[in-house]
């Protein structure tokens, strides 16, 4: 685990909008976070990672990447990997900028092939830093930008290779979608169903709603999953090390789910959302990363609108119900917290069990209503993260032309 400073979110306590601070970046949202170097108040990682913030920024990213590559687990072939990161990055840019290369009439020595200057160095043995000294500051900057947000087109463009994409899982629940492409991704299969006994399922309209408690849960799983890659999770105990990781992700952000005792009931969708952010592990997830874990529980919640009649209801099996996704997704978990050897249920996939009892006993019209909510708040993160980068890149152009 990273000894970086933590950025904390701040929580508003508070009903009333006087005791929120804006964004001191951007001047428009209400602030989340405190920067841990110059204790600025900013709204997202779009503002820290911004232009106008760079000296911090770099400041943090250059230490994440320190501490990952002296980890015990960093390898000469994980170095070589970040070497192609920087070829990529480095025809990238060279491919944006052909069409201004007509118009300079001055070089620069910076322009320089990143194979020449990487001539003659060490990868296996060459620390971050004398790495990132190769580097133009531009090409720095493109760089830190791309590894704070691994979810952003830039970095699935240098993470675009054969032998990346043949070692990614792409999570089970895009594989059914319409359009979804094919071929080239390797998609995890649908967890199997645990049984959920009927009669639990009909207690449930006594109990209080965890519909908002389940989101929660699932937006750590979707973060999970995404972030090591594994899908489905249950399938992580082939490997231990992705095991323990995982359930130290979920842990940490819905710690309801592990505490024998809790009492957290989330009352709506916005609290769940913003507590569970806070938790997770300061810069690894960004606005727009975010929206993609909305999205995600969107496609997860939402009702099949066909499905199979059986005979009897009593007698149907879980696999023709109309939340089958929802239902698999609490599956996977409870897969993932079984206790090894499998024997006795742990308290935690008896809490897993009685959430899908309640997904049973949850009218189809409201998971639907539900799942268009997710996905109205995954498209206002999305504008959000689209408005602050453009104002920063017109921002930048005044700049250069004052």
């Amino acid at each position: 685990m990273s000894d970086a400073e933590i950025i904390r979110l701040r929580e508003d306590n508070s009903s009333s909008t006087q005791d929120k601070v804006l964004c001191g970046i951007c001047h428009r949202q209400f602030s989340r976070y405190t920067c841990p170097e110059c204790n600025i108040s900013y709204c997202s990682l779009t503002c820290f990672r911004s232009e106008a913030h760079s000296q911090c920024s770099e400041m943090f990213y250059r230490k994440e990447i320190q501490t990952s590559t002296k980890a015990k687990s960093k390898t000469s072939e994980e170095r070589e990997n970040m070497l192609e990161l920087l070829k990529r990055l480095e025809d990238q840019m060279q491919e944006e900028d052909s069409s201004l290369l007509r118009d300079q009439h001055e070089t620069d020595s910076d322009a320089d092939d990143l194979v020449h200057r990487f001539a003659g160095v060490d990868i296996s043995s060459a620390t971050s830093d004398e790495l990132l000294r190769l580097l133009t500051k531009e090409e720095r900057d493109k760089f830190f930008k791309a590894v704070s947000d691994p979810t952003s087109q830039l970095a699935q463009q240098l993470l675009d290779s054969h032998e990346l994409r043949s070692a990614r899982q792409e999570p089970w629940w895009e594989a059914s979608l319409e359009g979804s492409p094919s071929g080239s991704m390797r998609y995890g299969s649908t967890p199997a169903l645990m049984e959920v006994p009927l009669d639990l399922s009909k207690r449930q309209s006594s109990s209080p709603c965890l519909i908002y408690n389940i989101c929660a849960i699932l937006i750590a799983y979707a973060f999970t999953t995404r972030r090591l890659s594994v899908s489905p999770l249950s399938s992580a105990g082939d490997d231990a090390s992705d095991e323990v990781e995982a359930c130290r992700i979920i842990s940490q952000a819905v710690p309801f789910l592990v505490a024998r005792q809790s009492k957290v009931l989330y009352s709506n969708l916005s609290s769940a959302i913003t507590d569970v952010w806070s938790r997770f592990d300061p810069g690894s997830v960004g606005v727009e990363s975010f929206s993609v874990l909305l999205n995600d529980l969107s496609i997860i919640v939402k009702p099949r609108k066909v499905v199979a009649v059986q005979a009897s209801s009593d007698d149907s099996s879980l696999s023709d119900h109309p939340s089958i996704a929802l239902l698999a997704a609490l599956s996977d978990l409870s897969g993932l917290f079984a206790p090894r050897p499998i024997g006795a249920s742990s308290h935690i996939q008896m809490k897993v069990r009685y959430y899908a009892a309640q997904v049973l006993s949850t009218p189809q019209h409201v998971l639907r209503a539900l799942a268009e909510e997710l996905q109205a708040y995954a498209q206002s993160l999305r504008a959000e993260a689209g408005t602050v980068m453009s104002e920063l890149r017109l921002s930048g152009k005044n700049r250069d032309t004052s």
